[in-house]
């Protein structure tokens, strides 16, 4: 029995339309935002499950995982709840981006699609995994029902909170934690205790290939029993054999399929090697929104928590004045909230004045966002402040050349443009690059400059790369002299 029903109100914000999706523990609803003027999905428990505490607390933690990350072929989390129904019943709630399109178990019903299709699909979704890899997220349930097919390319459903296997998983009780998965895409290291490995994804993926290619899966898995049985004999996977198929692309499926976690790719070598026939300026798609005068029926609900999405420092600062502030204090947090704005719609238009530059080019990948600490302004000559910008976006303070520095390296490594263990030093280096006096900031910006030249000669990053990243430095370095003749 399902604990909504259409036009009921979640949150004093979210009014539930219909019901477009039911699985075995969980549902999801087309809603509207009232807030934004969007639709939205809300997926929620069933009512069966919803009592289950350990349940509800696995859908919070990997609810506040995935609403971290952002990628052109990921649906966004936008928001959870928990919803208090009659009966005392606390049903827990997302709220994720509306996805319009057809799901790839839907177009496989009809029969595979044609390799170069299938290919352009499994690179799209290689990279929104190795985008999630990168924050520590797996996630566990990839299958061609958690991948809609759109206008803008594949989007994969459901980071982290796909369908939870429970009881029904052979293995359910034995390792002490809910497991989540679909039998004939899970990967045989999974069938042992242990966390959650990316390298699981990455043969989920595979398998998904190769049934998106051949339209079978690679090995007879249909039951969990199943499961046990084929993984244990340790079966060799056939080579899809597909006419006009390139034989590299053969290889990696099978790659992706190999017995031991190990000798798979990761997600990012996956996309880069995938990375065939992509457009090189994708479409764009525009959300729809709500009619501003649509009526809606409310429902009288039992008053519901706030969302538990964790907040901004900035957001945080926010708050009604009370008795013990006095008007000047509240004016004083007023004014850091309106400095942050300006500041963040500065840097807004320093990004889409990159547009105009003559040698600007399109970046692929994940575009990853961390709340930062608004810094404070000061005068002294010292202070690692942003100052006013220009039409181009030069890095204006320390925090946003890490920034910048730090989204080549990670458009660069799922590029497989420059290895792991460089990647990861430069990013240590550049954690710490704005601590320290002006000297200390000095001398770091010259070592990483040095450490990038050296990668350089050993091949460890391309040349493309270095160009961007010494670019990068050189400009702020001319700034920062500009400043010191002023």
């Amino acid at each position: 029995m399902s604990p909504f029903s259409p036009t009921l109100r979640l949150h004093d914000r979210y009014v539930l339309r219909e019901r477009i999706g039911l699985g075995g523990m969980s549902e999801v609803w087309r809603a509207d935002d009232e807030v934004l003027h969007r639709p939205v999905a809300v997926k929620a428990l069933t009512r069966e499950f919803a009592t289950d505490p350990q349940l509800r607390a696995t859908i919070q933690r990997e609810a506040r995982a995935a609403a971290r990350l952002t990628h052109p072929h990921v649906t966004q989390v936008y928001d959870y709840g928990e919803a208090a129904l009659d009966g005392g019943i606390v049903v827990p709630y997302l709220v994720m981006e509306l996805v319009e399109g057809r799901s790839l178990a839907d177009r496989l019903a009809a029969g595979p699609l044609p390799w170069p299709e299938a290919v352009r699909m499994a690179g799209q979704a290689a990279a929104a995994l190795a985008a999630a890899h990168r924050i520590g997220v797996v996630h566990r349930d990839v299958k061609p029902g958690n991948v809609m097919l759109t206008e803008t390319g594949a989007k994969v459903l459901d980071f982290g909170i796909a369908a939870l296997a429970g009881p029904h998983h052979p293995r359910a009780g034995q390792t002490g934690e809910l497991l989540m998965g679909t039998p004939a895409y899970f990967a045989p290291e999974r069938m042992r205790p242990g966390p959650p490995n990316p390298a699981s994804d990455v043969y989920a993926l595979g398998a998904l290939l190769y049934r998106t290619l051949t339209g079978r899966a690679p090995l007879p898995v249909q039951t969990w029993e199943d499961a046990l049985q084929v993984h244990a004999g340790h079966p060799p996977v056939p080579p899809p054999r597909i006419p006009g198929l390139p034989p590299d692309i053969a290889e990696l499926t099978l790659a992706c399929l190999a017995t031991d976690p190990a000798r798979r790719p990761t997600a990012a070598q996956l996309a880069s090697r995938l990375d065939v026939g992509r457009p090189t300026n994708p479409p764009t798609a525009i959300l729809p929104t709500l009619p501003t005068g649509r009526a809606t029926a409310r429902v009288t609900a039992p008053a519901h928590p706030p969302t538990l999405i964790d907040r901004s420092p900035v957001a945080r600062l926010v708050r009604p004045a009370s008795p013990g502030r006095s008007p000047t204090q509240s004016k004083r947090l007023y004014t850091v909230l309106v400095a942050a704005g300006i500041a963040l719609v500065v840097g807004l238009a320093g990004m889409l004045s990159l547009g105009d530059e003559p040698d600007s080019r399109p970046v692929e990948g994940p575009v990853v966002v961390t709340p930062v600490e608004q810094p404070v302004p000061s005068t002294s000559p010292d202070s690692d402040s942003a100052g006013p910008t220009t039409g181009k976006l030069t890095p204006i303070s320390l925090r946003q050349l890490a920034a910048q520095l730090a989204a080549v390296i990670d458009n660069a490594e799922s590029r497989n443009e420059i290895d792991r263990e460089t990647a990861d030093e430069l990013r240590d280096k550049l954690a710490g690059l704005h601590r320290g006096k002006p000297k200390d900031r000095t001398k770091r910006i010259r070592e990483l400059s040095e450490r990038i030249a050296e990668a350089a000669d050993r091949g460890r990053i391309s040349a493309d790369t270095v160009t961007r990243l010494q670019d990068l430095l050189a400009e702020y370095s001319q700034e920062r002299g500009k400043e010191d003749d002023d």
